[in-house]
């Protein structure tokens, strides 16, 4: 039983080394998900819940903004450009916010 419990923990290990795995699972701890930011300008003002969290370049893939599950006012902000906004709701994963601020006219 212990050898079958070792081999089974050993290629479950393999797998995420490898890299084997749905992506979804590795993000999120509990009652947490996250954003990731494709914004275009990249040096665009993010504010959660009325809170500036930094530019969204500063949150790729890698280093997503981590937030607590649940309902969230998002803001995309850049001088010369017009305010995104939008209601997003997170669970234990990523959502990616793709978006291009228009310009002020």
């Amino acid at each position: 039983m212990k050898r079958f419990l070792l081999a089974g923990v050993g290629a479950v290990a393999l797998a995420l080394l490898s890299g084997c795995y749905p992506k979804g699972q590795i993000y999120g701890v509990g009652n947490e998900g996250g954003l990731i930011f494709a914004v275009n300008p990249p040096d665009a003002e993010v504010v959660l819940d009325g809170v500036i969290q930094g530019k969204a370049s500063d949150f790729p893939e890698e280093r997503y903004l981590k937030v607590e599950s649940g309902k969230h006012a998002l803001e995309l902000r850049a001088p010369g450009f017009e305010t995104y906004r939008r209601e997003v709701y997170l669970s234990n994963s990523l959502l990616r916010i793709e978006k291009t601020l228009v310009r002020k006219k």
